[in-house]
């Protein structure tokens, strides 16, 4: 992974943790989002293990950390959300 293509999660990461603040998704929204974390958590931490250089290690695993956040928020909040 690029520095590029980190900046670029991490962009992701904040505009997603920006949408559930201001309680912008919808459930389906939210679903899709959960799939798409996953994926990006699964990539983070591939690069992680990876990567050797001690810049981009302490980027990425900040990255990580917000990364799970952002999955423990959407599950949360999908779970406060369901239809009864």
């Amino acid at each position: 992974m690029t520095w590029w293509e980190a900046e670029e999660m991490a962009v992701y990461v904040s505009n997603t943790e920006a949408a559930l603040e201001e309680w912008m998704m919808s459930n389906a929204q939210m679903r899709f989002e959960q799939d798409a974390v996953g994926r990006v958590a699964k990539k983070i931490n591939q690069t992680l293990s990876q990567t050797v250089e001690p810049d981009k290690k302490v980027f990425l695993a900040n990255l990580a950390n917000r990364v799970e956040g952002l999955r423990q928020h959407l599950t949360e909040r999908l779970k406060r959300d369901l239809p009864r």
